[in-house]
């Protein structure tokens, strides 16, 4: 196994989820230091942690009050990592591939962005079964299969980075989102990185030029604190 590849697993953004086996591993979780010690097998004693990527800037995040306002408007791309899965076998889709907890991380992800009123006018995700499972149980309508969002080196010699990045740009129709349901991420450009927990949602919005901004990271656990700042707010202040 080379540096890199090492570099990458310790990141989050793993060897396993290039052949469509990813690990639970919270990237929130990973420092510099482990990846050091993974690449050389010495440690690392100097090293500042690393970053979860995207990183989101301030000026550019949403978060409450505020990010429940804005999805309602629409014009987000909320990109969300499969549910948590089974272990892989080599099979076609068939009975379930979610664990029961990542079957109940995908409904809690659905029933608050309904609850929430935020409208959803495209679900799209990945070729993996893991992922088509995850779409379904979200419950927001009708899933729609890409290579797009495909694991990194599937298929073989596919620019999986540069499909994706693009699909991050695509503004959705008016007045609503667009959610990706897709993987974590390595990628020789670091810009194209993508940490996340399983059924995490970081929600991106496009520019109309091809280019998307990260403004908020939602975990699984987060959406009961929006569902409250809704419950709380009135409906003058938030529409």
């Amino acid at each position: 196994m080379t540096v890199c590849m090492l570099l990458l697993v310790a990141l989050g953004a793993t060897v396993e989820a290039a052949a469509g086996n990813e690990t639970a591993v919270s990237p929130a979780s990973v420092t510099a230091p482990a990846a050091e010690t993974a690449a050389t097998g010495k440690p690392a004693e100097t090293l500042a942690p690393q970053p979860v990527l995207p990183l989101i800037e301030k000026r550019h995040e949403l978060s409450g009050e505020k990010l429940v306002a804005a999805l309602r408007q629409g014009g987000y791309v909320l990109y969300m990592r499969h549910a948590l899965q089974i272990a892989p076998v080599d099979k076609p889709c068939e009975g379930k591939d979610l664990t029961p907890k990542g079957e109940d991380e995908a409904r809690t992800v659905g029933n608050a962005i309904r609850a929430l009123k935020i409208p959803i006018g495209r679900v799209l995700t990945s070729e993996p079964c893991r992922n088509i499972d995850t779409a379904r149980a979200l419950g927001l309508g009708p899933h729609e299969i890409t290579i797009d969002l495909n694991p990194g080196g599937s298929p073989p010699g596919f620019d999986v980075g540069s499909a994706r990045t693009r699909r991050l740009a695509e503004v959705p129709q008016a007045g609503t989102n667009t959610i990706l349901v897709s993987h974590v991420h390595g990628s020789k450009k670091k810009s194209e990185w993508m940490h996340l927990e399983t059924a995490e949602i970081i929600a991106f919005l496009p520019d109309g030029k091809g280019a998307s901004t990260p403004v908020a990271r939602v975990r699984v656990e987060g959406w009961a604190a929006l569902l409250d700042t809704a419950a709380a707010t009135t409906p003058s202040r938030l529409p």
